[in-house]
């Protein structure tokens, strides 16, 4: 059967990170189900177990937390990337954040069920795993390090050189909580930014 080329990027996303075979991709292929979703569904709220991981071939999510009434972006998943709530996926222990889809988006899908299957099933399934939470606390330990050492504009520049693309596609009072600043300094920044 031929694959779509949102297929063969899933499939590619998985062997740079493991050395399946191709016995290996058959059982992964049939566990992770393809889904359509429009945007400004919710996918997780806080207070709830996250139940699935996702996999997007297109589309922009956003990971954030509630408090006191508004919402703190913590982390855009875009184009490419393994998406969800890791903690409450890997615990089965309520989530403190919560995700929303920014834009329709295409993507993979695996239950918790069916991940867990994997395991005994697909023998370099564990080297897959280890390889996403790993560049995944890489990403997170650059962005709490940001947050520490790097003033707002530093963090701006760094989110203007590395992930340009969310500055299109974000509203930007959500690019706004997500630097760790209000809507009023983002645009005063921006306009430094641009000047100079």
């Amino acid at each position: 059967m031929a694959r779509t080329l949102h297929h063969d990027s899933f499939i590619d996303a998985i062997t740079k990170l493991a050395d399946f075979t191709d016995t290996e991709i058959a059982v992964i292929d049939q566990k992770f189900a393809t889904r359509d979703i429009k945007r400004k569904t919710n996918l997780l709220r806080p207070g709830a177990i996250a139940r699935e991981v996702y996999y997007i071939y297109s589309g922009c999510m956003r990971l954030y937390y509630e408090k006191d009434g508004e919402d703190i972006s913590a982390y855009f998943f875009t184009e490419g990337m393994f998406a969800g709530a890791y903690d409450s996926f890997m615990t089965a222990q309520p989530s403190r954040h919560a995700i929303e889809a920014l834009e329709d988006c295409h993507m993979r899908v695996i239950s918790q069920s069916d991940f867990q299957s994997l395991f005994t099933l697909v023998p370099h399934m564990n080297e897959l795993v280890r390889k996403i939470v790993e560049e995944r606390f890489i990403s997170l330990h650059q962005l709490f390090t940001s947050h520490l050492l790097d003033s707002p504009e530093e963090r701006y520049r760094g989110l203007l050189e590395h992930r340009p693309d969310l500055l299109r596609r974000v509203p930007q009072h959500q690019i706004a909580t997500f630097l760790g600043v209000t809507p009023v300094s983002l645009s005063r920044i921006k306009g430094r930014v641009a000047r100079s």
